[in-house]
C-alpha cells in the first residue's frame, strides 16, 4: 500500500498545466524548426543557415568556457547577421508566407465547384484536347491552371487577354510566331485571363541543369501559388505538371484529366495536408509516372535535349519569359 500511495502523492503533485504547457510549446517549436528547414531545403538560404547556425553554436561555447574576447565579437556580428538574413531571404520569406497562406485553416474559399461539373468538365476537355496537339507539334507551351485564391502579382507583365477557354485560342497564343507564345497562359476558372507572362523562377539547387526555363518558372510559381503549372517540351513534346513545387511527367495529354478534375472540382484544397494534396492533385493512374521530390530525384530529360534560348541567351536571369 506504501508503493501506491508513494506513486499517488507522485502524480499529484505534478502540476499537470506546466507540463502542457510545455510539451506544446516543444512540439510547436520542432515542427517550425522541421518546416523551415523543409521550406529551405535545396535553396541559397540553406548553406547560410547552416552557417549562422555554426555561429551560434560558437557563441554558445564561448559564452560556456568565458571567452570573454569571443563573445564579445560574436554579440556584434550575429545581430547583424539576422539582419542580413532578413534581406538577403527576402523572397524565401515571402514564399513561406505564401505557403502558411495556403493552409487548410487560412483557406476561405478556394474552390471552383461554383461553375457546374459540366461545364468544368468542358474546360478540361479544352484543355487537354490543347496540350495533346502542342505535344503532338512539339510546340512549347506553359498554362497556368489557378484556383480563385485572390490577387496575384505575376499577371500584371504579361498582356490581359480575358478570353473563354477553348484548345483553339490556346494553340494560337502559343504558335511560335504569336507575339505572346514566349510567355505563360493564366487561366483563372473559365477564362483565359492573360498571356505572355513573365513568371519567377525556381532557386532550388538541387534540380537538374537540363531543365529549361519552361519547367523552372512552372516548378518556382508553384512553390508561392496554388494551382497547376502544365508544361509542354519544345524539344520533345512530353507533358509535364508542376505543383507545390514539386514536378511529375505524364505519357500523354489524357493523363492530365484526373489532376484538372481534382483542381476544378476542389480547387486544390482537400486532404489532410501539403502532401495529400500533391497525391491527389497528381494522382496515381496506371499509366502516369511517379511523382518525384525535386529534392530528390527528379525526371530527367533525354540526354540530347538542350535549354530553352533564354536560358542560352541570359544564364543568370531570374525572372524570365518562357
Amino acid at each position: 500500500m506504501d508503493l501506491f500511495n508513494q506513486i499517488g502523492n507522485f502524480f499529484s503533485q505534478i502540476n499537470w498545466v506546466t507540463i502542457t504547457k510545455v510539451s506544446v510549446q516543444i512540439f510547436v517549436i520542432c515542427y517550425g524548426v522541421l518546416w523551415l528547414w523543409r521550406r529551405i531545403a535545396g535553396t541559397h538560404a540553406e548553406r547560410l543557415v547552416k552557417g549562422m547556425m555554426v555561429l551560434i553554436i560558437i557563441a554558445v561555447i564561448a559564452w560556456t568556457l568565458e571567452l570573454t574576447i569571443i563573445v564579445s565579437i560574436l554579440q556584434h556580428i550575429i545581430p547583424v547577421a539576422a539582419m542580413a538574413l532578413v534581406i538577403i531571404f527576402q523572397p524565401e520569406m515571402r514564399r513561406g508566407l505564401g505557403y502558411l497562406g495556403r493552409m487548410q485553416g487560412f483557406k476561405v474559399d478556394l474552390s471552383l465547384t461554383h461553375t457546374n461539373q459540366e461545364k468544368n468538365a468542358a474546360i478540361i476537355k479544352e484543355i487537354i484536347k490543347a496540350c495533346r496537339e502542342l505535344s503532338r507539334t512539339r510546340t512549347g507551351a506553359l498554362i497556368v491552371i489557378e484556383p480563385p485564391e485572390g490577387e496575384r502579382d505575376y499577371v500584371s507583365p504579361g498582356t490581359a487577354v480575358n478570353a473563354d477557354i477553348s484548345s483553339t485560342m490556346l494553340l494560337t497564343i502559343f504558335f511560335p510566331k504569336s507575339p505572346l507564345h514566349d510567355g505563360a497562359v493564366v487561366i483563372r476558372k473559365d477564362k483565359i485571363v492573360a498571356a505572355g507572362v513573365i513568371l519567377p523562377m525556381t532557386d532550388n539547387q538541387k534540380l537538374s541543369y537540363k531543365y529549361g526555363t519552361r519547367h523552372r518558372a512552372a516548378i518556382g510559381l508553384s512553390e508561392i501559388y496554388d494551382g497547376l503549372c502544365i508544361v509542354v517540351s519544345e524539344e520533345t513534346g512530353a507533358i509535364s505538371a508542376a505543383s507545390r513545387g514539386m514536378l511529375a511527367r505524364y505519357n500523354n495529354a489524357e493523363d492530365l484529366a484526373e489532376p484538372l478534375t481534382y483542381l476544378y472540382n476542389t480547387g486544390g484544397s482537400s486532404g489532410s495536408g501539403p502532401l495529400a494534396s500533391f497525391l491527389s492533385l497528381f494522382g496515381r493512374g496506371k499509366n502516369q509516372k511517379q511523382e518525384l521530390s525535386l529534392g530528390s530525384q527528379s525526371i530527367e530529360p533525354p540526354e540530347n535535349t538542350r535549354t530553352d534560348r533564354l536560358d542560352r541567351q541570359d544564364p543568370t536571369r531570374k525572372e524570365t519569359a518562357i
